[in-house]
């Protein structure tokens, strides 16, 4: 046996610096998308309530 000191990682994950992956990508896209129909709702919404008061 030989004594070798081999360094453990301090965290589960393997380190991947300054990478997007593609999951995160489609749940940022996703997301995007979902506060982007959340807004023209709410201004159609908006424009609609006005529309009735006059």
């Amino acid at each position: 046996m030989t004594s070798t000191l081999v360094r453990m990682n301090d965290h589960r994950t393997s380190a991947r610096t300054g990478t997007v992956h593609v999951a995160q990508r489609r749940l940022a896209v996703g997301m995007t998308l979902g506060i982007l129909a959340g807004v023209v709702w709410t201004v159609a919404m908006i424009c609609t309530l006005v529309s009735w008061m006059f």
